[in-house]
């Protein structure tokens, strides 16, 4: 198993797109490594530093994974391949690009009152840091809770 699994991960680190996995699902292939763990007897040092191998090459390919999930999400194509797990990720991304724009559309002026980080606004965009009476154009409803936090005023002409 520990071949198969090692197999996978050079597939993974050697194709541009995801590779086909041995198992439908992460939660299975576990199931299938501790089942032919218990039926091996191995010394408890020996199967711990299996499962350790194991724990680490599985954690890069799911790495490996999500960071192509992630180049498909922004090419705009549907990766093919999923297991179980990733096809749950990728239904929940596919649900956010496919939200409606809010209704607004608002954005206003605000005007910082002292030094922020980044933020990411309701429109998904990031954004800043910022300085003390730095300006920018944000969405109304991260303008109205920041104002009610005391991070920025809006700017109004008058």
């Amino acid at each position: 198993m520990l071949g198969e699994i090692y197999a996978w991960l050079e597939a993974e680190m050697n194709a541009k797109l995801l590779a086909k996995p041995p198992a439908p699902s992460y939660a299975e292939l576990v199931n299938r490594l501790n089942e032919e763990l218990r039926r091996t007897a191995l010394p408890p040092a020996l199967e711990e530093g299996i499962r350790i191998q194991l724990a680490r090459a599985l954690a890069s390919i799911i790495e490996l994974r999500v960071r192509k999930i992630a180049a498909e999400l922004y090419q705009g194509r549907e990766p093919r391949d999923l297991t179980a797990e990733e096809e749950r990720l990728w239904g929940s991304l596919k649900r956010v690009l496919e939200m409606p724009a809010k209704a607004s559309g608002r954005y206003e002026i605000v005007v910082f009152l002292d030094k922020f980080p980044i933020i990411s606004t309701s429109d998904f965009k990031q954004i800043g840091p910022f300085n003390k009476g730095d300006l920018a154009k944000i969405p109304t409803e991260d303008a109205r809770e920041l104002e009610a936090k005391g991070v920025v005023r809006r700017f109004k002409l008058t």
